[in-house]
């Protein structure tokens, strides 16, 4: 069993050494590659593989970011418009009225007035639509 333990050690240190060997080889064996180009009858492959990238043209350096300000946009012109005139005031619906009686011809309120139509839609006497709901009725 001890000779076992030894035996994978030393080949596990041999591996260790064989790996890092072969990492430090990498670099060179990249350097020997020739420079990526592409293809020129098909600009969708590489005229050879495997490839290295080229050499940057100059080294990179940092450049400080500068975001600018957007200019001012100009307020738009003001059109002098004329005031509107006074609008006659829109008659606000009643209160809805409770429906005293109907007959085929339509519904009378409470009150006595008529509503002539049949179903929900009908209308007062000033020809004004009328909506029924149940025991009530609302002029608009």
């Amino acid at each position: 069993m001890k000779t076992m333990t030894k035996t994978m050690l030393a080949l596990a240190g041999a591996l260790l050494l064989a790996g890092g060997d072969a990492w430090a080889q990498e670099p060179a064996a990249s350097d020997q590659l020739p420079v990526c180009q592409l293809d020129p009858r098909d600009s969708g492959k590489l005229s050879v593989e495997p490839c290295r990238p080229a050499p940057p043209v100059q080294p990179r350096r940092s450049v400080a970011q500068v975001i600018g300000r957007m200019p001012a946009q100009p307020a738009p012109p003001v059109v002098p418009m004329a005031p509107l005139p006074p609008s006659p005031a829109a008659p606000m619906p009643r209160a809805p009225q409770p429906i005293g009686s109907c007959d085929t011809g339509g519904c009378r309120d409470a009150a006595g007035a008529r509503y002539n139509g049949a179903g929900n839609a009908t209308l007062d006497a000033n020809g004004r639509i009328c909506h029924r709901n149940g025991a009530f009725i609302q002029c608009f």
